[in-house]
């Protein structure tokens, strides 16, 4: 007879929060290798990184990578591939906190492309959420109104890349296994990054290769502790606690890159951050596909 499951809400948070922490942790890597590594060569490092931990998963535990759709497989890859090199150059070019901020914007596109392309029923406060993030969004972008920060601007596009990989990842949760869309989305990257990466790669300092490295590594503990978080408690209840990795990564940036406190920025972010948790609390609860393939 199985075991029923019980909610643990302070296990959930426990590992919400590590997960955070590494996610953070992991930008703060790729920050700290802006003007010495190419952002292919991150794509490369942490890519390979994660598919060498699964296949070895797989390997010792039985895990199954299979893909059922493959076609939409390749769109997830190709889509996510571009919402994680839009989120690195940004990462390497903008203050981290305002990076990791916009990149987090994807949860609203998610929930506002859902009514377009699934059609599925787009409440008001989903609509009201969206508005209070676009101001958010602007104060960030463009806090004058007279000049939009490019760079600023690619950190967004992440998160809107970010939202049609989610949605496709919802398309495959009936057809592949959640390890098998982590896996063979590493292993695309993998490929598609090695061209232009490869030049550079050998050529990286020891601290710059390891941060690399740890990029990867700080993406497989946020997927597990993420993956666990969702095991341990409603969807609804803590996927509010994701959004600290905006406040991990305002840490980072205000202690070890100099990050100085601009109250547009900080203003944009809270309105961003409190409209995604609102929206969060707002849906109802589902299996926990995103929590298996952290985006992008």
């Amino acid at each position: 007879m199985a075991e029923k499951k019980i909610d643990s809400p302070k296990a959930a948070i426990a590992w919400m929060l590590l997960a955070s922490a590494a996610f953070g942790s992991g930008s703060a890597l790729v920050k700290s290798t802006a003007g010495d590594v190419g952002v292919w060569a991150v794509v490369f490092g942490r890519s390979l990184v994660i598919m060498v931990i699964l296949l070895t998963w797989s390997q010792f535990y039985g895990a199954s990578l299979h893909i059922g759709d493959r076609r939409l497989m390749l769109w997830r890859s190709a889509i996510g591939l571009s919402a994680m090199f839009c989120y690195f150059y940004s990462v390497q070019k903008i203050p981290l906190s305002n990076a990791v901020t916009l990149q987090y914007t994807s949860p609203l596109f998610v929930a506002l492309f859902s009514g377009a392309i699934l059609r599925e029923r787009v409440s008001p406060l989903i609509y009201g959420c969206i508005l209070v993030s676009l101001i958010g969004t602007i104060l960030i972008v463009s806090p004058s109104l007279k000049y939009i920060d490019i760079d600023a601007t690619i950190a967004l596009i992440s998160g809107v890349f970010s939202a049609f990989a989610y949605l496709a990842v919802r398309g495959l949760r009936t057809s592949s296994s959640p390890d098998g869309i982590v896996f063979w989305f590493a292993a695309f990257c993998t490929l598609v990054s090695l061209p232009f990466a490869a030049g550079e790669l050998p050529t990286l300092k020891l601290y710059d290769g390891l941060a690399v490295i740890g990029v990867g590594i700080c993406a497989g503990i946020g997927q597990t502790g993420m993956t666990r978080a969702y095991h341990a408690a409603r969807a609804a209840y803590i996927g509010v606690f994701s959004y600290a990795t905006v406040i991990v990564g305002g840490i980072y940036g205000w202690l070890i890159f100099n990050q100085e406190l601009v109250w547009g920025d900080a203003i944009g972010a809270a309105l961003i951050v409190v409209s995604g948790a609102l929206l969060v609390i707002s849906i109802p609860d589902e299996k926990p596909t995103k929590s298996a393939d952290h985006l992008p």
